[in-house]
């Protein structure tokens, strides 16, 4: 069974240069744990479940992603950022 918000790594992940943080949207179509055994599977390491909100984040090559968003019950695939927040008094937040 996967827990709400994460799937058992504890430290950051760190792959080769090769792979790029995702994010995959669920439709709801099919239950997470077949898609993240099938992510897995095609070269998805996940890192992270969101159960309550269908989405699953982790690191893959551009080939694995591509892969991914054929899955049946994945509805987005889509690069990772990194939001900085400024101080509460910055004109500007992103």
């Amino acid at each position: 069974m996967l827990s709400p918000g994460h799937l058992g790594h504890d430290e950051p992940l760190t792959l080769m240069a090769t792979h790029k943080n995702w994010i995959v949207t669920t439709s709801g179509e099919q239950p997470l744990t077949r898609i993240v055994e099938q992510l897995t599977h095609d070269g998805f390491t996940v890192v992270q479940v969101l159960a309550d909100i269908g989405c699953i984040m982790g690191a893959a090559s551009e080939a694995a992603a591509a892969k991914a968003r054929t899955i049946p019950g994945v509805a987005d695939v889509s690069l990772d950022s990194a939001i900085t927040l400024g101080p509460p008094d910055a004109q500007v937040t992103w």
